[in-house]
Formats: structure tokens, C-alpha cells, sequence
């Protein structure tokens, strides 16, 4: 954030003076005392423990002062609500005058987030721009606003992942941090215990269309539910985009997709001009998410050329598409950062052709899809016939929901209680040359997985 007074920041959040230096400067916030900077304010938020008994570190670390209820015995700025403050403090960064204030792109969809904001980010970075985006996925009520704040005061575009549990969510994230462009990537079945519908989801992800000015864009997939895409709101530019082979019309298309070993490429075209796309990640399924980045990038006044080369760069945020090798010439995908419906059959698909192409056995360790509702067993069931008609060696189910991919799956199949306990038994049910993919949701803990067996099964 552009550097303020402690006055000019209580003022913005509404907060009582205790014991401080006014004129003293805030230069960012921080959430966890652990990690405060000299000069930023500590948010003394409450979860499992109340985060003002630890403003005592947070203000021997450098914080300038404590956001709390109460007055400390540390300088102190006391709020009804510490969370509500932080947010308005973030919005107020973006909106206070005099200061330049960045061009906000708003990415949210069921799949594909991190990755059009890892691929945007790059493409802007390449093309010479100040930008600043989203760390990892700190993309909540929480984390929007630290990443706002964290946000260098010279940027020229801020990129922010919009995650949603519930209807209302995106609408409160925009009104922290007013987009003028909106990205959606996908619709597809993730969260249902909290939408209930599917078009439920797609009318909660529609809140950043319909938070968009009429000056905006929009970029969506072509055929996306109208309930997703702000069906009747009055914008500047609407962008689709799709693979050649779908049906319908789109304005950014991609064709002549390859995986190699070096890394995707496909080419992208619009009504005015085509680029080849070269880029370092791995998975077929990542191309809707580089399109819509593409688009992200021309709805900033990039040309096509520019941000496909600006793609050749790309490094993924971890556990999303990893491939290394192992001992005995094992190949490991490792996408085990979470999953979904779709997803997990994107990574099925990607695995079989990978495993084909080398003449290697296919070896699929699937966690649990949390978070599906009603639905869920139905779900996980059509991974597992999935699984079987790509043609899956032997299958790994790790934790209780993994159970049913096994009801549909008629090969071999492992079951274990959790991550750790699959990762001692999978060592000796892998053999030389085998290709090995990974996906489950977060709460599974495959990370653990696949770190015991990057430890275990090191190259020497």
C-alpha cells in the first residue's frame, strides 16, 4: 500500500486512538504476529485463539500498532470489528485521493483460478507492466485484503483471485476491491453443499459480472450459464473463449493443442490475428485457463503476440501440474493441491494420453472430492468409470470418500485411510517406469504423499 499516517488509517477505518503517535507511518498489515513487518499493522482477528494476546510480538516485531476491541497495552486502535476494519482499510488504498489507484482484475470459476492468475501476472510482467497479484490463494474475505495492502504502491494492475463458499461472498469481495475487468474461468460442481445447485454456483460467481462497471469487461467461457455471466448487464466488452473443437462461437480460440514434453502448446486466435502458444506447464486442461489469461491480457490493451509470448514463462504455483521423476525412471504428476469433479477428470485424461505416449503402467492415487453435497457419491463414482475407460493400471483411494471412485472402477484397486499410510505402501506397489498421477482436495493431505515420496525415492 502507498504509505499512510496512522491517522489518515484510523480515519479510513473509523478506529479510536490509544497511546499513539499519529503521525506515526502505516506501510502494509499483517494477520499473523509471526510474520509482522517494522511499520505495518497487526489485525488482532479471532478464530481458535484471539489474536490480541499476541500483540506484544507483533509489536516488538515493528508493528506501528494493534487493530483491536479493546484498548492493549501496546499502542492500540480499537475497532467494533478488526476483520471489518481491514477491509476497509484495503478499500480505502484503492480509493483515496490523490494516490493513483490500479486497475483491479477480479478472476473467479470452480477451476482453473490460481493458474489464469499465475498466467496473467506473467504475461503483464513480461510486457513490462507494474503488477501485483494474489499470493498462492489468498483469495477470501481475509486474504483479498492482505493482498491489497501487500500491494506495492506503484502498481499499474493488481490481478485478485475471488474465491466463494457461499452466495454474497464475490459481491463482498468486489466491494473491498472494485474490479473493471472480471475473468470467469469455468463452471463446474465444487461446493454444492453451500449452493445446493449448480446454478446456484453459477449465480454466486455471476456476482463479479454484475459488480463490474459499465466501462468493464468480462471474459468467460464461451457457453458459460447466463446466470455466470451477468445475462442482461449493460458492458463496454464481453470476451469468450474456447478450444477450436467446441461448439458455439468465441472471440479467443485455441487449436492444435499438444502436450510435450517441454510443455503445452496450442495456437490462439481471435477475429484480428493468431499467435503460437509455447508454455512450460503440463496438462491439456490448463488451456482454457492460459485462454482466459489471454483474454485478461487483451482486455488491457496487450496484442495477441505479446501476451502468447509473454506465456513462455509461466511457472505454476505449487502442487498445481508438478512433473519430476523418481528413482527407476518413475514420472510423477503431482496436482494434489485440490480437486474437483472436473478437474480430477481433466488430470485422468492428461495422465492416459502421458502414460500412452511413453508405453508406461498408469498409476492414479485419488483423494476425496470434499464439498460436493447431495451429489457427492455420484460424483466420485464417475471419476472411477472414468478412470477405468482411460484405461488406469491400478488405482490408490486415500480417505473415506475415495472409497466410492472404487465402486465404478473394476481394476485393481488400494484403499487407505490417509496420506501418510498410502505413502509407506505405495512405495512397493510402484514399479521402474511406471507414471504416476496425483489429485485429491486439500483437506487429503497428498502433499504429504508426494513429499515421503520425493524423500524416499530421490534420484541418486
Amino acid at each position: 500500500m502507498r504509505p499512510a499516517t496512522l491517522s489518515e488509517a484510523a480515519q479510513a477505518m473509523d478506529a479510536t486512538f490509544y497511546g499513539t503517535n499519529r503521525s506515526a507511518i502505516v506501510s502494509g498489515a499483517a494477520t499473523d504476529s509471526r510474520k509482522v513487518r517494522e511499520g505495518e499493522l497487526f489485525f488482532a482477528l479471532r478464530g481458535k485463539t484471539d489474536g490480541a494476546d499476541f500483540a506484544p510480538e507483533a509489536h516488538l516485531r515493528g508493528a506501528v500498532a494493534t487493530v483491536a476491541t479493546r484498548r492493549l497495552e501496546v499502542p492500540t486502535l480499537v475497532v467494533e470489528d478488526p476483520l471489518e476494519a481491514l477491509q476497509k482499510l484495503a478499500r480505502w488504498s484503492l480509493v483515496r485521493e490523490g494516490a493513483p489507484s490500479p486497475t483491479v482484475v477480479g478472476i473467479t470459476g470452480t477451476v482453473g483460478k490460481t493458474t489464469t492468475k499465475d498466467a496473467l501476472a506473467t504475461i503483464l510482467r513480461h510486457a513490462g507492466r507494474r503488477v501485483s497479484a494474489t499470493a498462492g490463494n489468498l483469495n477470501n474475505e481475509i486474504g483479498l485484503p492482505l493482498t491489497v495492502l501487500f500491494a506495492d504502491p506503484r502498481t499499474e494492475v493488481l490481478v485478485l483471485e475471488m474465491g466463494a463458499t457461499h452466495a454474497g461472498d464475490i459481491e463482498h469481495l468486489c466491494a473491498i476491491a472494485p474490479p473493471r475487468i472480471g475473468i470467469l474461468t469455468a463452471i463446474s460442481p465444487v461446493h454444492l453443499d453451500s449452493f445446493g445447485t449448480l446454478e446456484g454456483l453459477a449465480a454466486a460467481k455471476g456476482e463479479l459480472a454484475l459488480a463490474l462497471p459499465a466501462s468493464g469487461t468480462l471474459i468467460a467461457p464461451a457457453g458459460a450459464p447466463e446466470a455466470a455471466t451477468g445475462s442482461g448487464r449493460k458492458l463496454a466488452r464481453r470476451l469468450t473463449f474456447a478450444r477450436g473443437e467446441s461448439d458455439g462461437d468465441a472471440d479467443l480460440i485455441a487449436s492444435g493443442i499438444e502436450g510435450r514434453d517441454e510443455g503445452l502448446r496450442f495456437v490462439a486466435s481471435s477475429d484480428r490475428a493468431s499467435a503460437e502458444v509455447r508454455s512450460p506447464v503440463f496438462g491439456t486442461h490448463l488451456v482454457e485457463p492460459l485462454l482466459a489469461s489471454l483474454g485478461g491480457a487483451l482486455a488491457l490493451g496487450l496484442d495477441l503476440s505479446s501476451a502468447a509470448r509473454g506465456l513462455s514463462r509461466l511457472r505454476r504455483t505449487g502442487l498445481r501440474g508438478d512433473v519430476y521423476r523418481l528413482r527407476d525412471d518413475i514420472v510423477v504428476y503431482d496436482d494434489s493441491y485440490n480437486a474437483s469433479p472436473a478437474a480430477v477428470a481433466a488430470v485422468l485424461r492428461y495422465g492416459a494420453d502421458q502414460a500412452k505416449e511413453q508405453d508406461r503402467r498408469l498409476v492414479v492415487v485419488l483423494g476425496g472430492m470434499f464439498e460436493l453435497g447431495p451429489c457427492a457419491r455420484e460424483y466420485h463414482r464417475e471419476a472411477g468409470e472414468l478412470a477405468a475407460e482411460v484405461g488406469v493400471d491400478l488405482l490408490v483411494c486415500v480417505g473415506d470418500e475415495a472409497r466410492w471412485y472404487a465402486e465404478a472402477f473394476p481394476g485393481k484397486t488400494l484403499f487407505y485411510d490417509d496420506a501418510e499410510m498410502a505413502a509407506e505402501a505405495l512405495r512397493g506397489n510402484l514399479h521402474g517406469g511406471d507414471y504416476l498421477v496425483v489429485k485429491g482436495s486439500r483437506g487429503v493431505g497428498l502433499d504429504t504423499l508426494t513429499r515421503k515420496l520425493r524423500e524416499s525415492l530421490a534420484l541418486v
